[in-house]
């Protein structure tokens, strides 16, 4: 017994170990290691709504030399954190950004328009004593090139600068730039899918933004252009994709180059020697640790008198071996969720309200494509319990609580005392894995986020509330969804079997969307021009096959779902049913999942 509290400890002191030292880089990369301020400010609208943003203050922004300061629109379903790599870029040189949260990313209110609240935060940017006055610089992503020219409509007389960012489409739909006189740029990526869908092919991309530029001459990317007495400059980033602009080195470099052709950089370096690569390495150790972490910590409570009785004898049952099981296994966890997911999402998405939510609880129009396809999950997978239920029963088997992994050898009720405990460990697991989140941020300015793969951010009341009935789709698809996993055969080492089934369940569990992003996106950027593989739904009836938007946010929820199921798996070899992995991680999953999701559309 001590001997396994002793491996608990250290496993969970290794786990946060590991995280603290990922914290401690990421920080002094973001923070060009304490050259740069990082802050998060709430602001009050004109409405007198919070709006929730980040700044970053270098050390060279003072009153007696104020530096150029830069506002980034985030894009559809982002938040404040979601351009870091741009922001902390920016900074270094000595630029001032704020990056808002909008319309319901991260902290500030959904039901507010981000356009607004986009006006309300330039308007403060620009009112700061220790930025130059007048010489606003918008950059603006995705939606958020959109909302730049909202902004610019606004306020005209303090934009020195507009670089809109994966965004020709967004552009062309808000009427072009025509009233923009100021230096203006547009950075395309060449397999961008939204251009293609709405635009065109690179080329028809080209000739739509000649005319929205109006200079009586057709734009060559890559050049520059006098457009009435402003720099105008139209880029083509190649081998990067709408999805991926955050982490694409081409667009930050052109992102960073543009701001310092239009202003003078208060620090010299030069755009192509960047940070940003080390801090996503970083991230990406601290997110994938941050399962490790959840892992370790309930392992660590259950070592507690009172939470190890919820612990039952690890179930002895019968291994599903040979090519019929694997083929079985592939068809139902594989095959079929990637063959119906594009449609159940879509039309899921509909049902739910696209574009304008008709739902108070499900309050997350991407989002609601994905859950929708998992409830589908979970209805096959009970269809295969009651299958399976059906044949031991023809071959004179009863089954038991232990086969469904819900109790001990020999219970035959279950003893709710056991969930009940999964519950409280889920709610000490929440509550300290956040706190520590809470404390990088506020402490640090720092979250963990490795491109738009993973997202970890502190919570605030509102998505707490809005995130408990996405935790209870959750629960229940990874409630049913672990009740009838599949006993791997045994090689005789317990460690080893343990760590075989945590690897293949993981797997499986994450492989339907990793092969549909894959042949989708890994397709796109083969093809080069933004046509995609998998045919999209019209579900907004424009007309246009346009991109259903659930698969485009699942790049996160593939990586939750198999880190999860790991963890699950692991927790049920060591204590024999799923109250304990399951309730944790379902409300770490719904929290940390709908953290990284603007809840409007």
């Amino acid at each position: 017994m001590k001997e396994k509290n002793n491996h608990a400890v250290r496993f969970f002191a290794l786990s946060l170990a590991i995280l603290l030292v990922c914290t401690v880089f990421i920080w002094g990369f973001q923070s060009n290691w304490g050259q740069v301020s990082i802050q998060r400010l709430y602001l009050t609208g004109q409405d007198g709504s919070t709006i929730s943003t980040l700044i970053y203050i270098p050390d060279n922004a003072t009153d007696e030399t104020p530096a150029p300061v830069a506002v980034i629109m985030h894009g559809r379903s982002n938040h404040a954190h979601s351009n870091d790599t741009w922001s902390m870029e920016l900074a270094r040189r000595g630029y001032v950004v704020l990056s808002p949260d909008l319309q319901g990313g991260g902290e500030s209110d959904p039901s507010v328009d981000r356009a607004s609240q986009a006006v309300t935060v330039t308007r403060y940017a620009n009112s700061l004593s220790y930025v130059i006055p007048d010489q606003v610089n918008l950059i603006g992503y995705s939606a958020g090139t959109e909302t730049c020219l909202r902004v610019y409509d606004a306020e005209p007389d303090i934009i020195h600068s507009v670089c809109e960012v994966f965004g020709p489409f967004m552009v062309q739909m808000g009427g072009g730039f025509e009233q923009v006189n100021a230096n203006f740029s547009i950075i395309k990526s060449t397999a961008d899918q939204y251009d293609y869908f709405m635009i065109g092919d690179p080329a028809a991309c080209t000739d739509a933004v000649s005319e929205m530029a109006g200079l009586g001459v057709d734009i060559e990317p890559g050049q520059d252009y006098d457009r009435n007495g402003y720099l105008f400059r139209y880029s083509e980033i190649d081998e990067t994709l709408h999805q991926t602009g955050n982490i694409s080195g081409a667009t930050i470099e052109e992102i960073i180059s543009f701001v310092q052709a239009v202003n003078e950089s208060p620090i010299d370096i030069p755009a192509n020697e960047t940070q940003w690569v080390p801090q996503q390495l970083f991230s990406g150790i601290a997110c994938v640790d941050m399962m490790f972490l959840l892992a370790a910590l309930i392992n660590l409570l259950m070592q507690n008198g009172f939470f190890a009785s919820a612990a039952n004898a690890v179930p002895q049952k019968k291994p599903q071996k040979g090519a019929k099981a694997w083929v079985l296994d592939v068809l139902f966890s594989i095959v079929i969720p990637a063959l119906i997911f594009v449609y159940v999402s879509a039309y899921v998405m509909l049902w739910t309200g696209a574009g304008t939510p008709i739902s108070k609880v499900l309050t997350s129009t991407n989002l609601n494509g994905i859950m929708g396809w998992l409830l589908c999950l979970a209805a096959i997978g009970v269809v295969r319990m009651v299958f399976r239920a059906r044949k031991a029963k023809a071959a004179g088997t009863t089954l038991t609580l232990a086969d469904y992994a819900l109790g001990g050898p020999g219970e035959t009720k279950i003893d709710w005392t056991k969930p009940a405990k999964g519950l409280l460990i889920g709610l000490i697991c929440v509550v300290f894995l956040f706190s520590w989140l809470w404390a990088a941020e506020g402490f640090l300015g720092i979250n963990y986020q490795v491109w738009n793969l993973s997202t970890y951010l502190k919570i605030s009341p509102m998505r707490i509330v809005r995130a408990i009935p996405y935790i209870l789709i959750i629960f229940t698809v990874m409630f049913l969804g672990n009740m009838g996993q599949r006993v791997l055969p045994s090689t005789g080492n317990a460690r080893k079997d343990m760590w075989i089934a945590v690897a293949v369940n993981t797997v499986m569990t994450a492989a339907a969307l990793a092969i549909l992003l894959i042949i989708q996106y890994g397709g796109s950027m083969i093809i080069g021009t933004g046509e995609t593989l998998i045919p999209q739904i019209d579900i907004y009836g424009t007309g246009q096959n346009t991109s259903c938007g659930a698969l485009d946010f699942a790049f996160g929820y593939c990586y939750m779902m198999g880190g999860t199921t790991g963890v699950v798996t692991y927790l049920y070899r060591k204590y024999g049913n799923i109250w304990i992995g399951t309730i944790p991680a379902a409300i770490f999953c719904g929290l940390v999942t709908l953290s990284g999701f603007t809840l409007v559309a």
